[in-house]
C-alpha cells in the first residue's frame, strides 16, 4: 500500500483514503487499490505485461469512443517488472453489492441497461483493436469458457452421474452439446469482454435512468459475439431462472421476459440456446472441479454457488431433459 501511495503521487494525485480491492486469488501477484472512490489504481506483476497492454490498450481505445468503460488516468508499463493502471472508479456500485434487493422491474431494467452497453462496444469495428496483442488459443493465459476446459463434457457428465448427482439419462446432454455447440462459433466476431460478471458490471443511475461501466478488460479478445454472453447468462439472468430469486415472477422459456427485453434493447436476437449449452459444459466442468478439491459435494453444489445452477436450461428446448436430470 505504501508503494502504490508513493506511485500516485509521483503521478500527481493528492494523499487519501487508500482501500485495497479483491482481486483474484490465483494472480498473487495482481493488486488494486481504490483512493477515495474517485480513483483506481490497478497493479500487474511481472509475468502480466501482456495483460497490462491489453487491458491499458483496449479500455483506452473504448472510452475514446464512449462506450461504458472507466477512463484510463495514468498508465506505466515495463516487461518483466511491475506495472500499473489509474483508472477513473467506475460510477456507481458493484452488481454484486446491489442486485439481490432489486426488483423484477429494477431487474428488467438493468438487463436493458447492460444489453445496451454490450451494443455499443459491440458494434465497434473489430480493426480498431488490431494494434492489441491479445491471447491466442493455446496460451496459458487463453481464456473461454468454452474452449479452455480441464475435462470434456463427456466426463463431467459421467462423474456427476457416479456421484448420484445426475440421473443416467443425462448422458444426453453430451449428445446436444456436439450437435448445437458448434453453431455457436459462427455467429459475427466482436469484441468481447469475456468475463462479465457481478464484480466487473457496475450500476448507477436510477431505474429510470440507469447507466453501467464495464472494468477489468485484460481478458478481453475478438470472438463470435455469443460467447461473450455466457457468464452473464450463468451470473447475471440466471439469478432470475425459475427457483432462484426472482423465479416466480419470471416465465421460463421462448417467453422469458428477460431475454426478450435483453434481445430488444440489444437490437438482436441472441441464440440463448447456444449460449446455455456452453453455459452448461462451463457448469458442469466447474462442478466436477469443484468435487475433485472436495469443496463441495455433487448432491450440494447447486444449491451452495451464487450461480443459477442447472435450472437455466428450462429455458431451451432441451427442458424435459434437464428436469429429468
Amino acid at each position: 500500500a505504501e508503494d502504490v501511495q508513493g506511485i500516485l503521487v509521483a503521478e500527481g494525485f493528492p494523499t487519501g483514503d487508500l482501500q485495497e480491492l479483491r482481486c483474484a486469488t490465483h494472480r498473487p501477484d495482481r493488486f488494486a487499490f481504490s483512493l477515495d472512490r474517485t480513483w483506481v489504481i490497478k497493479v500487474f506483476g511481472p509475468d502480466d505485461f501482456r495483460n497490462f497492454q491489453i487491458e491499458e490498450k483496449v479500455s483506452t481505445i473504448l472510452h475514446a469512443r464512449g462506450a461504458a468503460v472507466p477512463e484510463v488516468i495514468a498508465a506505466r508499463g515495463e516487461e518483466g517488472a511491475y506495472s500499473y493502471i489509474v483508472f477513473r472508479h467506475a460510477i456507481g456500485e458493484s452488481l454484486n453489492s446491489v442486485y439481490q434487493g432489486l426488483s423484477l422491474n429494477e431487474y428488467t431494467a438493468m438487463i436493458v441497461c447492460l444489453a445496451e452497453g454490450f451494443k455499443g462496444i459491440h458494434n465497434l469495428a473489430p480493426p480498431l483493436f488490431d494494434g492489441v496483442p491479445f491471447f491466442e488459443r493455446g496460451h496459458d493465459q487463453y481464456f473461454n469458457v468454452s474452449c479452455r476446459r480441464s475435462t470434456t463434457i463427456y466426463d463431467s457428465v459421467q462423474a456427476l452421474i457416479e456421484e448420484g448427482a445426475l440421473h443416467a439419462s443425462a448422458r444426453q446432454i453430451c449428445d446436444v452439446v456436439e450437435r448445437e455447440a458448434t453453431g455457436m462459433f459462427g455467429s459475427e466476431k466482436a469484441l468481447i469482454h469475456a468475463d462479465i460478471h457481478n464484480e466487473n458490471l457496475f450500476l448507477g443511475g436510477t431505474e429510470r435512468s440507469l447507466f453501467c461501466e464495464f472494468i477489468d478488460w485484460e481478458t478481453a479478445r475478438i470472438e463470435p459475439l455469443e460467447l461473450e454472453f455466457v457468464h452473464p447468462f450463468l451470473n447475471i439472468l440466471g439469478e432470475a431462472f425459475p427457483g432462484r430469486r426472482l423465479g416466480k415472477e419470471v416465465r421460463v422459456g421462448p417467453d422469458n421476459e428477460l431475454l426478450k427485453a435483453f434481445d430488444n434493447a440489444y437490437n438482436e436476437v441472441i441464440c440463448w440456446d447456444h449460449v446455455a449449452i456452453h453455459g452448461v459444459v462451463t457448469y458442469l466442468d466447474w462442478a466436477l472441479g469443484a468435487h475433485r478439491k472436495d469443496q463441495f459435494p455433487l448432491r450440494d453444489f447447486y444449491l451452495r454457488t451464487g450461480i443459477g445452477g442447472l435450472e437455466f436450461v428450462g429455458l431451451l428446448r432441451m427442458e424435459g431433459l434437464i428436469s429429468d436430470a
